[in-house]
C-alpha cells in the first residue's frame, strides 16, 4: 500500500475547484467504453477484479457518480468539508487501499448506504459525482509548543457536495452489525445534512407551525453549591415534550444537559429554538431506539412532528428514514 502526504493545502483547493468546474456537467455526457474523467481517471481502473470493476462501471452507468480506489493524492483532500480541522497547521494523509477489497467496500456501502435510496435520487446527487475507496484518511495537526497530533476520521468518511472519501477498503468486511450500524447512521446523518444544503431534500414547511418557539419554557435547574449538583423537576421534561420539543441525541443521555439548553440558553447565540429543532428531530429519528421512541410518541406534540418528518421523506422521496435508523 501507498501512502500520500499532502503539504499545499492551498494548492489543492485550488486544484479541486478547477477540477470540479471542469466536470460539473460531466453526469449530462454519455458513457463510452472506457470513461475518462477530466483530472486523469480512466474507468474502468486497473487493479481491482474484472467483477468489482464491471460493478463501478454499473454504479456510472447507473448514477452517473465514479468510483475510484487508483487514487491521486491531490484529490482526497477538501478544505470546505465537513469535519474538517479549527486550527493549527494540518498536514492531511491518505493511505491507498489494497484493490482486493474493493468488492468488500462496494457490498458494504450498498448495504448500509445505496440500497435505501432509489435509482432515481441516487442518479440526482445522492451519491456524489465522485466516491474515493481508501484504507486510511487522517491528518496531523501541528500546535507548536503542544507538539503534533495524530488525528483519524472516526467515523472513516469526509463528505463533500461533489465528492466523498470512505476509508477502512480491508476492515469493512469483518464490521459485526452493531458497528455496521453504528457507522451507517453517522454517515447517513452527514449525507443528509449535505442533500438539504444542496437542495436535493427540502425540509417539511409543516413541522415549524407546531411549537412555539417564542415563548420560553418554564424550566428551572436548582444548583445546590454545597454538593456541587443541580436538581430539576420531571415536570419540567414533561413541559418540553409537551411543547414538542426532545433532546439531540446523545448516549448517554443527560436530562440536566437539555434542561441547562431550554432553561438558560433559549434564543442565545448559542441555541435557538427553532433552528435546532429539526436537527433534534433528525438526529432522535436517525439514533433513538425504539423505547426511547415509544416515550417520546406519548406526547402528541412530539408524535405529530415525528410523523410530519418521516411522512414527509417516505412520500415525497421513498425514504424510510427509521428503517435507516433501525435495520
Amino acid at each position: 500500500m501507498k501512502t500520500y502526504k499532502l503539504y499545499d493545502m492551498k494548492a489543492a483547493v485550488v486544484c479541486l475547484i478547477a477540477v470540479f468546474s471542469m466536470t460539473s456537467c460531466s453526469k449530462d455526457v454519455p458513457i463510452g467504453d472506457p470513461v475518462t474523467i477530466s483530472g486523469g481517471y480512466v474507468l474502468p481502473q486497473t487493479g481491482a477484479s474484472d467483477e468489482d470493476n464491471a460493478r463501478i462501471m454499473d454504479i456510472y452507468e447507473k448514477w452517473s457518480s465514479y468510483v475510484l480506489y487508483d487514487v491521486d493524492s491531490t484529490d482526497v483532500y477538501w478544505k470546505q468539508i465537513a469535519g474538517t480541522d479549527s486550527g493549527g497547521n494540518a498536514v492531511y494523509r491518505f493511505t491507498e487501499g489494497d484493490p482486493a477489497y474493493v468488492g468488500d467496500m462496494l457490498d458494504y456501502l450498498d448495504d448500509i448506504w445505496w440500497h435505501y435510496f432509489s435509482d432515481e435520487f441516487l442518479q440526482s446527487g445522492g451519491i456524489p459525482f465522485r466516491v474515493y475507496l481508501v484504507e486510511e484518511y487522517y491528518y496531523y495537526m501541528d500546535w507548536g509548543s503542544s507538539g503534533v497530533s495524530q488525528n483519524y476520521y472516526l467515523d472513516y468518511y469526509m463528505v463533500d457536495d461533489n465528492a466523498i472519501i470512505i476509508s477502512g477498503m480491508s476492515q469493512v468486511a469483518s464490521y459485526d452489525e452493531d458497528t455496521k450500524r453504528t457507522k451507517k447512521r453517522a454517515l447517513i446523518i452527514e449525507l443528509f445534512q449535505s442533500w438539504i444544503s444542496q437542495g436535493l431534500l427540502d425540509t417539511p414547511e409543516e413541522f415549524y407551525t407546531i411549537s412555539d418557539y417564542t415563548t420560553e419554557p418554564d424550566v428551572e435547574l436548582v444548583y445546590d453549591p454545597e454538593t456541587y449538583t443541580s436538581s430539576f423537576s420531571p415536570e419540567d421534561l414533561a413541559e418540553l415534550r409537551t411543547r414538542g420539543f426532545i433532546p439531540k441525541y446523545s448516549n448517554p443521555y443527560s436530562a440536566y444537559n437539555e434542561l441547562w439548553t431550554y432553561s438558560g440558553q433559549w434564543t442565545s447565540g448559542y441555541f435557538d429554538p427553532s433552528s435546532n429543532d429539526f436537527d433534534y428531530y433528525i438526529s432522535q429519528i436517525f439514533n433513538a431506539t425504539d423505547e426511547t421512541v415509544a416515550e417520546f410518541l406519548k406526547y402528541d406534540a412530539v408524535a405529530t412532528k415525528w410523523n410530519i418528518i418521516l411522512d414527509y421523506y417516505k412520500d415525497n422521496y421513498d425514504i424510510d428514514l427509521r428503517a435507516i435508523a433501525t435495520e
